[in-house]
């Protein structure tokens, strides 16, 4: 993952909600070790959390799902409101579905499990290394196969017809503007 790294002209910067310093650590490892630049400034309380937003100058936030003294979830609904265009990725240890349900409901760009950080350096190298990647035909999803749709105000489970039409997997609605997908 290392081919686009040249094209950077400055760390990315990452703001990371994490109470633990291990399972930071860890984190700050794998990006250092893919040659990943970045600056990651660490937090786990709102206030500090709410200081970090109202600074700004951030490219992304990491953030574990559950912390001790403050909602995550909350989080990045604070986050959609101060800064919409900031990636807000979950790096968690949970699996719960409706935990990754609600964080996607709510915003989330992506939910990645602790034990595959390997899957976090593929989603900033896609994000700030190579942002203008167009999908292709045979980047698309299999017919019918549930996956994480973007669209312009919201994202939803979704499915690609074999019309080539995206549309919601509860009502098989029709839907308008997709920006992007992504696997769950």
């Amino acid at each position: 993952m290392k081919a686009h790294i040249e094209q950077v002209k400055r760390p990315i910067r990452i703001l990371h909600l994490e109470d633990d310093s291990l399972d930071a650590e860890l984190i700050k490892s794998e990006l250092e070790s893919n040659d990943v630049p970045c600056s990651i400034r660490q937090v786990f309380t709102e206030k500090d959390f709410e200081a970090a937003l109202q600074k700004g100058g951030i490219d992304v936030i990491l953030s574990d799902s559950h912390l001790p003294s403050f909602n995550t979830l909350a989080a990045l609904t604070r986050t959609r409101e101060v800064c919409p265009s900031v990636p807000f990725i979950f790096v968690s240890g949970t699996t719960s579905p409706a935990l990754k349900a609600n964080a996607f409901f709510r915003g989330a760009r992506e939910f990645i499990q602790k034990n595959e950080p390997a899957k976090l350096v593929s989603l900033l190298n896609q994000l700030f290394f190579a942002p203008n990647i167009t999908r292709t035909a045979s980047h698309l999803p299999e017919i019918g196969a549930p996956v994480l749709v973007r669209c312009k105000e919201f994202r939803c489970l979704g499915y690609l017809d074999s019309k080539g039409k995206w549309r919601d997997f509860n009502t098989s609605a029709e839907l308008p503007a997709v920006m992007d997908w992504s696997s769950l």
